[in-house]
């Protein structure tokens, strides 16, 4: 069960999701104002504002994809180690 007191790990588990959305939003942002800055320096903040925004957003959704791969193999091991504890018990 997800919410077992047996399993701390649940928690850090759910903590790491948390992290998710914040982490695609800081990724967005550090890339606007990068791109911002360096387009700036070299005479056109728009254009440098649009590239490093997608390249903010492209870094964000790729944490995003391992944070979740991450997320789900702590499931996997975790649903594995609960189905051999169950067949032991029997």
């Amino acid at each position: 069960m997800f919410w077992s007191k047996k399993k701390g790990s649940d928690w850090i588990s759910v903590g790491d999701l948390g992290t998710i959305g914040l982490t695609l939003a800081l990724a967005i942002v550090i890339g606007f104002f990068a791109g911002r800055w360096i387009g700036g320096k070299l005479g056109n903040p728009t254009a440098g504002s649009i590239i490093g925004f997608l390249f903010g957003t492209a870094a964000g959704f790729i944490e995003m994809f391992r944070a979740v791969s991450r997320w789900n193999r702590r499931m996997d091991r975790g649903e594995r180690s609960d189905t051999e504890d169950s067949e032991e018990g029997q």
